[in-house]
Order: structure tokens, then C-alpha cells, then sequence
């Protein structure tokens, strides 16, 4: 079966190759099959994983075909399996970068504090009034 990026189907059927064209299921999702008038059958993939390109959602996989031009095409359901759906999708949480950023922010600070501690109980250390500070550029 020969493998297809969408820029080649697209170039297939505009050329008059595709016979005809199947969205078979495959677990909770459908791929792009295509009969081509060499003979041989053909499988829509994914440019950069070079895999078949899966649509959870029939209905893209229909628009997609319609803004080719393709108006007929069968619709095999014999291995759909939608309660397999939640599979296809992969978690994406946006929390986990924001709670590991957070915990940085929490982990700088407290680790100022500590240091500021230790400054401040260090007796040797210089005691400067806030207005001293102000006045040569030190505090804000």
C-alpha cells in the first residue's frame, strides 16, 4: 500500500488518479484510503510521522475530501470502536508547567528569605535605616 502526504493525495486527485476513496475505521478513529487507477491502494499519512492520519471526527475527514473535490466515498465501519476514543487523546494540562513555575517562584523566595534571616542575625552585619537605603539607591 503506498503511503500518501496530503500535498501528493491532493496532487492524485487532481490529476484523475483516485478511483475511489474509503474512510475506514481503525479502533476510534478513521483514516483515508484510496484506490488509484495504477491499481494500487493508498493511505493518507501525517507528513511528519509518517503514519496514517488518524480523524477522531469523520465529519473533517468528509470536509477534507469535499474541498478536494471528492463528492462519493464508501464509509467502513466494521472495525469502529468509539468507546476507544478517549485513547486517541493524549493529556494536556496546562497546570503542570504553571505549578512547576510557581513552586520556583515559592522556592527563590524562600530561599531570599532564609538569607535575608541569616544576614539579619548575623552580628556583624551593617544595620541600615529604610531611608538611608532610599537615599543611596539601595531599596526601591
Amino acid at each position: 500500500m503506498q503511503q500518501f502526504t496530503l500535498e501528493q493525495f491532493r496532487a492524485t486527485v487532481e490529476s484523475g488518479g483516485v478511483v475511489n476513496v474509503t474512510l475506514k475505521a481503525q479502533g476510534a478513529a478513521f483514516v483515508l484510503q484510496a484506490e488509484t487507477r495504477r491499481g494500487g491502494d493508498a493511505i493518507l499519512v501525517d507528513r511528519r510521522k509518517k503514519q496514517p492520519r488518524m480523524f477522531a471526527d469523520p465529519k473533517k475527514a468528509m470536509l477534507l475530501l469535499r474541498d478536494m473535490g471528492i463528492r462519493n466515498a464508501k464509509l467502513d465501519t466494521q472495525s469502529w470502536y468509539p468507546e476507544q476514543a478517549d485513547m486517541l487523546r493524549k493529556p494536556r494540562s496546562v497546570a503542570t508547567p504553571i505549578k512547576t513555575d510557581h513552586e520556583a517562584v515559592v522556592h527563590d523566595k524562600t530561599i531570599q528569605a532564609q538569607q535575608a534571616q541569616v544576614e539579619a542575625d548575623d552580628p556583624n552585619s551593617q544595620r541600615v535605616s529604610n531611608e538611608d537605603a532610599k537615599q543611596e539607591g539601595i531599596a526601591a
